[in-house]
């Protein structure tokens, strides 16, 4: 079997000790300028006060869980554990990082390191299969891309350990390492339920890989075995993942399969997207795309482009349009797979445009549209949330304002906060959501004024909350700090707030 996954019929060039020597220190300042990168827009919208408990707040209390060897659980989620909701045991890693530095900002430098490893590792083997200048190209279109940037600004999420295992996956299919697509696999299954698919759909892929350069039935036998085994331990671990969840969500399976036309997902969709029910082919079209686009194209040539499928496939049939969406997280994992497709493609597709010499104006335009509309992307996350990464070397009124207010709160006192001021708290109190239906009950609330969209109230109950806060029969103590506004309660009240009608001489 030959040792690089390279199509037939072509020539396979064989890396030179310093080729190898320039790739890894091609790779090594990529993921040092990416990881710098991605902490400074991180910690920039942490310093804007921009960071939500949804998500960040519910990773860092669940990180606090992990670092004190308990299951993740979030007072801001609900009272059973995240397992419930996604199967990522991975994300004790998240409580290491919280032993080592109690703070949320310690999952935003986790979650870029994770990152910058997989801009590292692909610009490296672009570096080694194509040329440094390639691998500065992966710098550019992977650190400043539309995905990495987005999924970055977009607090913490557990696929964040994906991109790293799926770069080093697509190292390991295109060296033909089996023992290293093995580790990636194992550890993918760790990351989130859905990525089983990918599982197996590695182990096709290893397959007809294996099978394309086999000598002789014997090499056809072991690839088909080898491949087998690979996506029976993606079967495997579909099945343990969707278990687990079933085992601890009180509806017995995924709250996601709402989805998908199954599950019961009343919980789930009073924080999330509603279900659309329309085709919508426009909106469903958008995953294919800008995975196209991070591909420049030519990566479709490639086969390492089945790995993509499962993602792209469960993300345009879900309808939560946020899945179709390229403004969230969920492409961060198909960045090096598409990447590392385009690279293999790259010699090919340039032999070709050297047959066919009217071709190479069109392809030279097709691939600076999809890096543009790559980098673009990118930068229209900053701009669209208005970040700026000097915004890292400051700390704004806001949080200054939060910082004083978390100084009157008793350590581990009960608080309800609005979803962009929780994380800020979470480090010392016990943080759950100020907003509609919640049954925490708690003895202080933060919130702003200003923040309407974030008060998660309608207009009527943010009325009501803030008159009866005033009423001096209730002693509720109401403390103006800059732009934020504490609330002491006398006795521990719900979270929720009170329906419009609430009868003014009732409650608390």
């Amino acid at each position: 079997m030959s040792g690089d996954a390279t199509p037939a019929g072509a020539a396979v060039r064989i890396p030179l000790a310093g080729d190898t020597a320039r790739a890894c220190l091609v790779g090594l300042f990529a993921g040092a300028v990416a990881f710098a990168w991605f902490a400074i827009i991180a910690l920039a919208r942490w310093d804007l006060g921009r960071t939500t408990s949804y998500d960040l707040g519910i990773f860092s209390q669940g990180a606090q869980q992990w670092s004190i060897g308990h299951l993740p659980s979030s007072f801001i989620r609900g009272p059973h554990t995240l397992l419930a909701d996604h199967f990522s045991p991975i994300t004790a890693v998240f409580g290491v990082a919280w032993r080592i530095w109690p703070d949320p900002r310690a999952l935003l430098l986790t979650q870029g390191l994770c990152l910058a490893i997989a801009v590292g590792v692909v610009a490296g083997i672009a570096a080694i299969r194509i040329g440094t200048w390639a691998g500065f190209a992966v710098l550019l279109l992977g650190a400043a891309g539309r995905a990495l940037v987005a999924g970055d600004l977009f607090d913490v999420h557990e696929v964040c350990f994906a991109a790293p295992l799926m770069a080093l996956l697509v190292w390991a299919m295109l060296w033909h390492r089996l023992r290293w697509v093995v580790v990636a696999c194992v550890l993918l299954l760790t990351v989130k339920e859905d990525l089983g698919l990918t599982v197996i759909a590695a182990g096709a892929l290893w397959w007809w890989r294996g099978w394309w350069h086999a000598r002789g039935r014997d090499g056809e036998r072991r690839a088909r075995r080898e491949g087998l085994v690979l996506s029976g331990l993606g079967v495997v671990g579909l099945i343990v993942a969707v278990g687990v969840i079933a085992h601890f969500n009180p509806g017995g399976s995924s709250s996601y399969l709402t989805y998908f036309g199954a599950g019961g997902g009343d919980e789930l969709i009073g924080s999330s997207a509603a279900p659309v029910n329309g085709l919508d082919l426009l909106g469903r079209a958008g995953p294919l795309v800008f995975f196209t686009a991070a591909c420049l194209v030519i990566g479709w040539r490639s086969n390492l482009t089945w790995l993509a499928i499962p993602t792209l496939a469960w993300r345009t049939f879900s309808s939560n349009p946020h899945y179709w969406s390229s403004r969230y997280h969920y492409a961060v994992d198909l960045v090096p797979i598409a990447l590392g497709a385009a690279i293999e493609a790259w010699p090919y597709a340039v032999a070709w445009w050297h047959a066919r010499r009217w071709a190479t104006p069109c392809a030279i335009v097709v691939a600076l549209a999809s890096a543009g509309l790559t980098v673009g992307g990118g930068v229209a996350s900053l701009t669209r949330q208005q970040i700026s990464p000097l915004a890292a070397f400051h700390t704004s009124a806001r949080v200054r304002d939060l910082q004083r207010a978390s100084a009157q709160i008793p350590d581990g006192a009960r608080v309800a906060a609005q979803n962009n001021l929780g994380p800020y708290l979470i480090a010392d109190h016990r943080v759950t959501m100020l907003g509609s239906g919640r049954p925490e009950h708690v003895s202080y609330a933060v919130f702003t004024l200003g923040d309407v969209s974030q008060f998660q109230a309608t207009p009527c109950q943010r009325t009501t909350y803030l008159r009866l806060a005033r009423e001096p029969q209730r002693h509720w103590r109401l403390t103006r700090i800059g732009s934020v506004l504490l609330v002491t309660f006398p006795t521990p009240r719900p979270a929720a707030f009170p329906s419009c009608d609430q009868d003014r001489s009732s409650g608390q």
